[in-house]
């Protein structure tokens, strides 16, 4: 016997209820009131639209649906490899939001759009230094840098003069360091900012860059280019053609031009382009904004002013090209750009900055402190030696000291211990106890985001939710999917048992059988109609299939009494059968209508049976009945489940929730 719901009246203060109040029971799993109010005020609009529910009658669906999940957590499900896969990626997605620093990343995507309506140019001497360096190799770079910043600066050498004989950058340096016009996103974070914030003709300190240190001149600001859409004539000769074939094509080049000042149309001339991913487009072009394009083409086309301009011949290292000018645009709106603008700023070093910063805020907030003292005692156990060969082991530790503390968590001696080991690599011995640094660092921002992450469901209540809605979601998913889709899908007994009880819920009224053809004259329409009467079926058939023929539509089927549209000819509508009233095909022996005018053609139609109302057949309705069948098996495992589960429910909170809910 189904074990009865039990209701437990509890007294209870105050008008408001309190969120973790426990609203009902299923098994040994509770169902707050606050959950209860976030489900259900979350669907209420949704469910509003398409089948409203009350408070009431959501709570017994939601009693259900935990049913299903208590049967979920009974059979381990939450446990499987499979699931804690699956979960554990959602999760991760979900949890990005509240692992970074989104004031840091809304002023960075904002910084950016400011940039971009600016265009810097600017030279630079690069000192060539690994992002892994050690402080003490580091701090070297630092100070030569700053001491040639000095020659600069008091006039003892030009920075042209630096950049060519000290820059690691050996492409910049044969121009002195001049790297031409760029904008947001062209070069990595801390050299774009360098550039943009000094004034134009200063020379800026050493600014570190993955790729070393830099000291950068800014020459020149400009506002924005935006985009351009060109399209161009092109006449092939890359760098190593001969030079007969270079003469060649800036020949041709030089004979488009003139004749384009001639008066000739550029579309009429892009035949002649040797370039065929755009001669088929007329020449055109994706547009294009600063720095996606060869320098000498770029500067050419922004430099054409109104649509329909045309360049003199521009070379560059694939060839020679005449350019048209089809649009020019301004840099869009801030709201047009925004999503673009946070994709790249997600993607792009400039999000370390907000990483680093949440990563401090959570050492702040956690008190974040080092055992100075634990953590000597943990460096005296590497053998520098080993370690800078890459052959150190981590030793096992007889006691685990804290090295540091944060909240109530600690990060102890053999999580350090094993982090060098994994992350050791070949070195200067010298050079060992500042790697180690750096990498305790790394394993203590590792460490304490991880412990922040442990605590997102109790922190936000919109997060944890929303992780419950898909753990759930997933659990419900797989175990449906055993438990009624699939079973009823496989069953092809249970389907056709469950036809033969629920057939007469899915039935035909009376019907016909019907032919149809329509012929595009009246002519081939007599002939049909006179071959279908006298049962010439082969005659029909070799007719359709001559080029005597002219296009004949022929469709077949079944039509209703009650239909408005009765074949499948879709323009046929009203009561009328292509001119013949419905009505008058019914109680008619089978015969021929027709030709009958239609449209711009005329329509033959053969009436062939007449079919008595009935149960439509399975293969007609197996879609329908496989969901019935569902359904009933669905109730048989709910039934199973209300046996299996005892549900309690606390009626003094569902008062107040539901009062509440009334609001």
């Amino acid at each position: 016997m189904m074990k009865k719901i039990i209701l437990i009246a509890i007294c209870f203060f105050g008008v408001q209820i309190q969120a973790q109040e426990v609203l009902f029971t299923v098994g040994n799993q509770t169902v707050t009131a606050e959950e209860f109010k976030a489900v259900y005020e979350k669907n209420k609009g949704v469910g509003n639209a398409v089948d409203p529910k009350t408070p009431e009658e959501y709570l017994d669906l939601y009693v259900r649906f935990k049913l299903k999940i208590a049967e979920a957590f009974e059979q381990k499900r939450d446990t499987a490899a499979k699931f804690v896969k699956e979960f554990g990626g959602y999760r991760a997605q979900l949890a990005k939001p509240y692992l970074s620093d989104a004031g840091s990343e809304d002023a960075l995507i904002k910084e950016a759009y400011g940039r971009m309506s600016q265009e810097v140019r600017a030279a630079h001497i690069m000192f060539e230094l690994a992002s892994s360096a050690l402080p003490s190799d580091t701090l070297r770079v630092y100070k030569a840098m700053m001491e040639l910043r000095d020659e600069i600066e008091s006039g003892k050498l030009s920075f042209e003069d630096a950049a060519r004989s000290k820059s690691a950058d050996t492409w910049s340096a044969k121009q002195g360091g001049d790297l031409g016009y760029f904008t947001v996103f062209n070069m990595v974070y801390p050299f774009e900012s360098g550039a943009y914030d000094q004034e134009i003709g200063s020379v800026s300190k050493p600014i570190r860059s993955q790729f070393g240190y830099h000291l950068i001149k800014t020459i020149d600001k400009r506002p924005a280019s935006g985009t351009v859409r060109v399209r161009q004539i092109f006449f092939a000769a890359g760098e190593k053609a001969k030079l007969a074939e270079k003469q060649r094509a800036e020949r041709s080049a030089q004979e488009i031009y003139t004749r384009l000042q001639n008066g000739e149309e550029f579309g009429a001339l892009v035949s002649f382009s040797e370039d065929r991913k755009t001669k088929d487009r007329g020449g055109e072009m994706p547009a294009f904004g600063l720095n996606k394009m060869m320098p000498s083409f770029e500067n050419a086309a922004f430099a054409l002013e109104e649509p329909g301009d045309f360049s003199a011949p521009i070379q560059t290292n694939i060839g020679w090209h005449v350019i048209q000018l089809i649009e020019k645009k301004p840099l869009p709106d801030f709201e047009s750009l925004e999503k673009e603008i946070k994709s790249k700023v997600k993607r792009d070093s400039r999000s370390q900055v907000g990483a680093k910063k949440f990563v401090n805020t959570l050492k702040r907030n956690y008190n974040f402190t080092v055992n100075e003292r634990n953590y000597r005692r943990t460096v005296a156990l590497v053998d520098a030696a080993k370690f800078a060969a890459g052959q150190w082991e981590a030793p096992s530790v007889k006691t685990d000291r804290v090295v540091a503390t944060y909240a109530d968590a600690e990060l102890r001696q053999s999580t350090v211990l094993a982090f060098w080991a994994k992350n050791q690599k070949p070195q200067t011995a010298e050079g060992v106890e500042e790697y180690l640094r750096l990498l305790f660092n790394v394993v203590s921002n590792d460490n304490i985001i991880a412990y922040e992450d442990s605590q997102l469901e109790a922190k936000y209540p919109d997060f944890r939710n929303l992780v419950r809605e898909y753990r759930e979601g997933i659990l419900l998913f797989d175990l449906t999917q055993e438990e009624v889709w699939d079973k009823a899908a496989k069953d092809s007994v249970g389907i056709y048992n469950h036809y033969q009880k629920i057939k007469n819920n899915f039935t035909w009224d009376d019907r016909i059988s019907y032919k149809l053809w329509v012929a595009q004259n009246e002519k081939d329409a007599k002939k049909i109609a006179r071959w279908v009467t006298k049962g010439k079926i082969d005659k029909l058939n070799e007719f359709l299939t001559s080029n005597d023929a002219l296009a004949v539509a022929v469709s077949e089927g079944t039509a209703q009494q009650k239909d408005e549209e009765v074949f499948q000819n879709r323009e046929i509508t009203g009561t009328g059968l292509i001119g013949t009233e419905v009505s008058s095909l019914w109680n008619t022996s089978p015969g021929v209508h027709g030709p009958i005018a239609f449209n711009e053609g005329f329509a033959v139609l053969q009436t062939i049976d007449y079919l008595p109302a009935g149960p439509k057949a399975l293969n007609e309705v197996k879609g329908l009945v496989i969901a019935s069948y569902q359904n009933e098996l669905e109730e048989k495992w709910v039934a199973t489940l209300q046996d299996k589960f005892e549900v309690s429910i606390n009626e003094s909170v569902k008062e107040k929730l539901f009062a509440e809910l009334a609001d």
